[in-house]
């Protein structure tokens, strides 16, 4: 009996701990939705259907918080930078290339020899003179020019445009012949007027760029005491140093304003010699400081204001560097025009065709000397014996060590920028 009992009670007790449960069919679980955390960047696109989706990584995402938020976002590359970066890529022959400013000869289109020339030793740089404009032209010479310096720009076969450049001073120095009358450096200096010589060289730019030539030679800023007596006659603007300085200024604006870039001469000056560099070599006694105070003047204003090269003349001034022209030496490039005067343009050298340079050094050593001495850019016209000499002194200059490729380097630097101002080419690495 008692037994009974007991199973009845426990029955019971079973009965009524499964009273609340109904019965019925086994409910299917609800697949869990992952979220994903939006804050983050997506690295990659959602899969299409059918795609295998990616395992997820060993390490866990870092939660929007742990993100610092004071990164710098990544910037562009500078200019000095990127130009830099392209120079990396250039060989050492496309380098020496733009050291060089050579002529040749021609009106109409560039000869088989020079265009050889451009091609070998990858020339980045061309000078035209009277002898390569038909200024007799109905239109002084412009429709021609253009075409030749079309057949130049298609012999240069280098990514890196060419600077193509010519000498145009007004008064006797024109190479065209203009519409408009073109005032003399004399006739400009003794008018005194900033405007009409800004308005000059902006109307002679203009013209010059419509002949395909992006760099003028010009101004001269040579001063002298008594420039009727002097053999550069009007193509000296005063014989006051503050009048060429202003009117040098204004010449350089107008070029500027023309589309073109302005190489001034003749540095240190021409203003205290008797002899033409192009015959001998002149000998100038003074003092560096007497230059100072006078010849030095307007092109210390110049380059200080907007000039984008400066000539360097073949002048020996004993007192300063009794061993060496200007155009080789380290005193007046490297200490005055670098150092002091603070210049980061282009140095160029006068015409290496004249016998003030020719009678002082071997034309290969002269080319060697003048980047040494912290030159640029190296001028000859056309004459190909002289240029293929200035080619071998380079080449083997850098092949011995006498000239470094980071020298070298340091020049092409300056002369593409240069070339990113006067043309619409940017440097790209």
């Amino acid at each position: 009996m008692r037994k009974l009992v007991c199973a009845l009670l426990l029955l019971c007790l079973l009965a009524v701990g499964c009273r609340d449960v109904e019965p019925g069919p086994i409910a299917v679980q609800e697949p869990i939705e992952v979220v994903p955390v939006t804050a983050m960047p997506v690295a990659a696109a959602t899969p299409a259907p059918g795609d295998t989706p990616a395992l997820p990584t060993e390490e866990p995402t870092a939660s929007p918080a742990s993100v610092p938020t004071d990164t710098p976002e990544p910037t562009p590359m500078d200019d000095e930078a990127r130009l830099w970066a392209f120079i990396d890529t250039m060989t050492v022959e496309e380098k020496i290339g733009q050291l060089c400013m050579f002529g040749f000869s021609g009106t109409d289109s560039v000869s088989d020899e020079f265009a050889s020339i451009m091609e070998t030793y990858r020339i980045g740089n061309v000078i035209l003179y009277g002898q390569n404009i038909k200024r007799t032209d109905k239109d002084g010479g412009f429709a021609r020019c253009k075409k030749l310096t079309d057949s130049v720009n298609s012999a240069n076969s280098a990514d890196i445009p060419l600077l193509i450049s010519t000498d145009v001073e007004g008064g006797t120095v024109t190479r065209f012949h203009w519409k408009s009358t073109l005032d003399s450096a004399r006739t400009l200096g003794k008018k005194d007027n900033m405007d009409k010589a800004r308005s000059e060289f902006a109307y002679i730019g203009q013209g010059l760029l419509s002949a395909g030539i992006n760099v003028d030679l010009a101004p001269a800023l040579d001063v002298c005491k008594k420039p009727d007596d002097h053999f550069m006659g009007k193509r000296i603007i005063s014989s006051n140093a503050d009048i060429v300085s202003d009117i040098g200024y204004a010449c350089i604006q107008g070029l500027h304003e023309g589309g073109v870039l302005s190489i001034v001469k003749h540095f240190p000056g021409h203003g205290a010699t008797k002899t033409d560099s192009h015959d001998a070599t002149p000998v100038v006694e003074k003092s560096l400081d007497a230059l100072r105070k006078y010849e030095l003047v307007p092109f210390r204003d110049a380059l200080r204001n907007g000039a984008d090269g400066v000539m360097v003349a073949h002048i020996l001034y004993t007192a300063i560097d009794e061993e060496n022209v200007a155009s080789q030496s380290e005193v007046f490039i490297t200490d005055l025009l670098r150092d002091e005067y603070g210049f980061e343009g282009i140095v160029m050298s006068d015409d290496f065709r004249m016998a003030g340079i020719r009678k002082q050094r071997s034309l290969d050593k002269a080319a060697v000397r003048f980047i040494e001495a912290g030159g640029d850019l190296i001028l000859c016209g056309a004459n190909h014996s002289y240029q293929q000499k200035i080619l071998d002194g380079l080449y083997a200059a850098v092949e011995n060590g006498t000239i470094t490729e980071e020298r070298l380097n340091e020049s092409v630097y300056r002369i593409l920028k240069a070339k990113e101002r006067a043309t619409d080419w940017v440097a790209v690495p």
